[in-house]
């Protein structure tokens, strides 16, 4: 995973929990600044070891640790240039959603051996959709959730996740979110 992914973690806690929390979920899960450069690539154990520690630091489940960090990471991407990248794919979230593999192609080519995810939508109506996420990171789920809502915040939208269902696979996962816009 790239260290902008690390560095959304951080904002996470020290927005949500403060400075101190984080000093100390860096400490357990035997990572640091070195962890934090965007444009870097860094093993997905050095997140999962991040995860772990603010389970156990913040007292929270996986899920709920997972799911904060997805908001926070839309709030902490659309800091940088990503802000106007995401309105060129979308004018609404569940365009958006429509594009993100396109989105995803488009930021490939300034990450070397960027593995992104897949997504799939299918719409139902105009103010329900699925969408398939599939990864071969397993355990991401939660965090695609928090995304969800983050980008429904984005565009001054709510976006209700109604249904979810994991679809079996070989390796990593794949998950239907049913998707009500309101």
């Amino acid at each position: 995973m790239y260290g902008m992914i690390h560095k959304a973690a951080r904002d996470m806690v020290v927005t949500k929990f403060g400075e101190d929390a984080w000093e100390i979920v860096a400490k357990d899960a035997n990572t640091g600044d070195e962890h934090l450069l965007s444009m870097s690539t860094y093993d997905d154990e050095i997140l999962y070891a991040m995860v772990k520690s603010a389970c156990k630091v913040l007292e929270l489940t996986q899920e709920q640790v997972y799911e904060n960090f997805g908001r926070c990471f839309v709030e902490v991407t659309l800091q940088t240039n990503f802000k106007s990248l995401l309105h060129t794919y979308g004018g609404t979230s569940f365009a958006l959603f429509e594009n993100l593999n396109t989105l995803h192609e488009t930021i490939s080519t300034t990450y070397t051996g960027y593995r992104p995810p897949l997504f799939e939508v299918t719409r139902r109506t105009d103010n329900e959709i699925d969408l398939f996420y599939q990864s071969g990171r397993g355990g991401l789920s939660p965090f695609v959730r928090g995304m969800i809502v983050g980008l429904a915040d984005f565009y001054g939208e709510v976006v209700l996740i109604t249904e979810e269902e994991e679809i079996a696979t070989m390796d990593g996962e794949r998950i239907r979110f049913r998707l009500v816009r309101e």
